[in-house]
């Protein structure tokens, strides 16, 4: 019975050895084929073109003309781009002034913009 179980374990470390292997193998095939092509790429397609860099726009609050003068969380989250979740987080955080009336959040436009370009309020 003993034997039978050692015979077991053997076969499985030998199978998990042969597993392994054959990962490896691959994982070191997929590197050299990744070296190769970073060795053949040219520098100037890596490099970064400056002519195609957007100019920075500022953002006014004449951008803005087509938002309420109070923002809801849902207008925060499509503004960043970001979920829903990550928008109240941002809220939590106190990143900017918003004022909570039961259930209801509302962030005053003016505040937002500020602190979306970073200015000190």
């Amino acid at each position: 019975m003993i034997t039978n179980q050692i015979n077991q374990v053997e076969q499985r470390i030998k199978n998990l050895q042969r597993s392994m292997n054959a990962e490896l193998d691959s994982l070191l095939s997929q590197l050299q084929h990744l070296k190769e092509l970073a060795d053949s790429a040219k520098p100037e397609t890596i490099k970064r073109n400056e002519s195609s860099k957007e100019p920075m726009v500022k953002v006014t609050l004449d951008s803005w003309k087509h938002m309420p003068e109070v923002l809801r969380v849902n207008d925060v989250q499509e503004i960043m781009g970001i979920g829903i979740n990550q928008a109240y987080n941002l809220l939590r955080s106190g990143a900017f002034h918003h004022v909570r009336i039961g259930r209801l959040i509302m962030i005053p436009k003016p505040g937002f913009i500020a602190w979306l370009e970073g200015e000190k309020q």
